[in-house]
Order: structure tokens, then C-alpha cells, then sequence
């Protein structure tokens, strides 16, 4: 795990070589050596699996949070991809390619699939390497395709049964793959990954079509069938590799529901961003304001109360969920997440052949301190 980034000592050379490269290089940063990167906190020694690696905790110049150095290699992290607050003048305004690509976007937990030291690793948004994605990654059968590609880099959401998602009867855990990286740290173009993920049969997020530029009634009648299914949006994509993100009222409004009854776990802009973009939305395609006002309203009153419940029953604050693996180490590493607000209460673990179901609660203790004060009669200045 993580040492004092201060007195930190690399005993692998080609990490020490690979950084310099990547820092002053790379970015054009020539002042910025790793001990400097280390001291201001803005990169980590991490060691797990034997594996020793780099990571950047924060973004540092263009170098993007989560970069991970190992092994004489760079794994970018996920650059945040702009969001659109209306579709016909969002794309005006940010597109300049000709042909777009839509893809629906995905509500799960961001990571990146990469071969490292002859294994296939899963490294978090964070720059983690993830134990739990390392698992399942394995799982999926990529073993061609690192073979042919062994610098190259899978991005995607995992969803299903993870830490980090709702869990499902369906499935047990889909990796959805958005982007490939090449060795140059190039995003490939959208067509040339479709081929790519087709030829390997790896599964991507799911592909709406693609339109022109110009054809905006197809482009948006593509996204009023995500909100009227519920999706949580779109990704739209251009041949010049532009990328910009387009999400639905009814996504905003069910992350408010879900949401409201841990409202002090959460930071405050998320209900204020979701509330807008939900209004915004309902303008923009001219759907019934009523309606979507009363649902809107519905989320967050009916989230508030739902949460005021659960506290009234002794309960707390709190979401189940569950996963299916192999390594132990995984669910230790899990119960590691704690702090004053949150912890982690294990329901059960079952065998399961050769793997072990483990149902385990994220307990949100700010909201449920905050809603007990309250309930049992506390006055606040304001």
C-alpha cells in the first residue's frame, strides 16, 4: 500500500525512467522531477500484487488524475469529458467533425484494463490497482486481444455486481468497454474501435447509430427514447475525436431519489447540478413541465422522506450491496473504506463453488447523525 511520498525510495529503474519521460517530455513540464510530483503530494508509491507502481492523486498540468507509471510504461488517466446542457446548440457549439457518433452512456464504476508485469491488471478512476476489477477483468476472456496489443488500454464502466453499483439477479458484473488507448496514449478513432472490439468480440457501450452532423431531428429523437427508457444518456462522438456527454431528465431526477436520503453524505452541487440539468432538459425537448415537475419534486421530497424513515426505524442511513469472487483479499481491502461518516457491515458471506458471495452495508452516518438531531428536536440557528 501507500509509504511517506517524501522519503520515498523506487527500486525499479524504469519506473524512475518512464516518469521523467512522461514529465518532461510527454507534457513539456521540465521543471517537475518525481521527488518534487512526490513531496506536493500529487503522485504516490503504491505496491500491490508485487507490483510497483506511480499514481497521480490529482491532475498536475495536463497530466490527467489517476495516470499510473509502471513497469517502463504510462497508463493515462480518464480525462472528465465536457458535459452539454442542450443538444442542438451543445453540439453547434462543440463539435466540428461532420460525422457523430452516438453511444449510450453508462451509470457505472469507471475503470481501465491494462497488462502489466504478463497479467491482465484493472486499475480504478483513481489510479488504483483494483484487486476487485483485476478478478473480473480476468474473468472476460481478453487474453487475445492483450496478446496482440499488450501496450494498448480497455476503458470502461463495470456495472452489476461491484462495490460500487446496485446489484442485480440478472448478471453478475458486465464490463462495458467506451474507449481503447493505443500505445502512443492515442484514443483511437470511433471506427476503428468498433471494428476492433467486434474482431475481438469484446462488449462496448451500446452504439445508438450514427448520424450527421446536421441531421439533429434524427439525433434527437435517438435521445428522447434514452429518457423515455430511462437511460442515463449519451455519449456523442465525432470522426475529429471530439466528445462531449448528453444526460436525460429522467436520469437526473432517479439520481435524486436515490440519492436525497443520504442528502449530507452527498456533496451539495450534485442535487443543484441534476436539478438544472433535469429543467434544462424538459425546456429543451418541450416535454410537460407539469409532469416533470411533479416527479422532480417527488425525487427529492420523496428521497428526504424515505431517508427520515429509515431513521425513524432505528435503520440509518444506508445501501446493500453484494458481489461474487474468488480472492479474499478483495472484501478485506473493501472493509478497509471507513471513516467517521461511512462503514461497511458484512450480512453474510456463502460459498459458492469455488467463490464466496458476500452481502455487505454502506453505512452513512453524517445524514443519519444529521436526521436523528433533527427528528428527536434539535433547533438550529439560521
Amino acid at each position: 500500500m501507500a509509504r511517506s511520498p517524501e522519503k520515498v525510495k523506487i527500486k525499479d529503474q524504469r519506473i524512475l525512467d518512464s516518469i521523467d519521460h512522461f514529465l518532461n517530455n510527454n507534457f513539456s513540464i521540465k521543471e517537475m522531477k518525481l521527488d518534487e510530483a512526490l513531496k506536493r503530494g500529487k503522485a504516490q508509491k503504491m505496491e500491490q500484487d508485487e507490483i510497483e507502481y506511480i499514481k497521480f492523486k490529482d491532475s498536475l498540468g495536463k497530466i490527467e488524475r489517476g495516470t499510473v507509471i509502471t513497469e517502463g510504461r504510462v497508463i493515462p488517466g480518464y480525462p472528465h469529458i465536457k458535459r452539454i446542457f442542450t443538444l442542438e446548440k451543445g453540439i453547434a457549439k462543440n463539435i466540428k467533425g461532420k460525422t457523430l457518433y452516438l453511444e449510450e452512456k453508462i451509470d457505472g464504476f469507471n475503470v481501465r484494463i491494462a497488462f502489466v508485469k504478463d497479467k491482465i491488471c484493472g486499475f480504478s478512476r483513481g489510479g488504483f490497482l483494483d484487486l476487485f476489477v483485476t478478478e473480473k477483468a480476468q474473468e472476460l476472456k481478453l487474453e487475445k486481444f492483450f496478446a496482440d496489443h499488450p501496450e494498448w488500454i480497455l476503458c470502461g464502466e463495470m456495472i452489476g455486481n461491484t462495490p460500487h453499483t446496485q446489484p442485480t439477479k440478472e448478471f453478475d458484473v458486465k464490463l462495458l468497454i467506451f474507449d481503447v488507448i493505443d500505445e502512443n496514449g492515442e484514443h483511437i478513432p470511433v471506427d476503428k474501435k468498433y471494428r476492433l472490439l467486434d474482431s475481438y468480440k469484446i462488449r462496448g457501450t451500446p452504439r445508438i447509430g450514427q448520424f450527421s452532423k446536421e441531421d439533429i431531428k434524427g439525433i434527437q429523437s435517438a435521445v428522447a427514447k434514452l429518457n423515455i427508457s430511462g437511460a442515463e444518456g449519451a455519449v456523442i462522438r465525432s470522426d475529429l475525436g471530439e466528445i462531449i456527454k448528453y444526460v436525460t431528465a429522467e436520469s437526473d431526477i432517479k439520481d435524486i431519489l436515490e440519492c436525497a436520503p443520504k442528502l449530507f453524505d452527498m456533496p451539495i452541487g450534485f442535487f443543484y447540478q441534476r436539478a438544472l440539468r433535469s429543467a434544462m432538459f424538459t425546456e429543451d425537448f418541450k416535454l410537460d413541465q407539469k409532469q416533470y415537475a411533479q416527479k422532480l419534486g417527488n425525487a427529492i421530497l420523496g428521497g428526504i422522506i424515505n431517508g427520515l424513515r429509515d431513521c425513524e426505524n432505528g435503520h440509518g442511513i444506508f445501501e446493500d450491496f453484494e458481489i461474487l469472487i474468488s480472492d479474499l483479499r478483495i472484501w478485506s481491502d473493501i472493509k478497509k473504506t471507513k471513516s467517521k461518516d461511512l462503514t461497511i457491515e458484512e450480512i453474510w458471506i456463502k460459498a459458492q463453488k469455488d467463490k464466496f458471495r458476500i452481502r455487505f452495508r454502506k453505512h452513512y452516518h453524517k445524514t443519519t447523525r444529521t436526521f436523528n438531531s433533527y427528528l428527536n428536536g434539535k433547533a438550529i440557528e439560521d
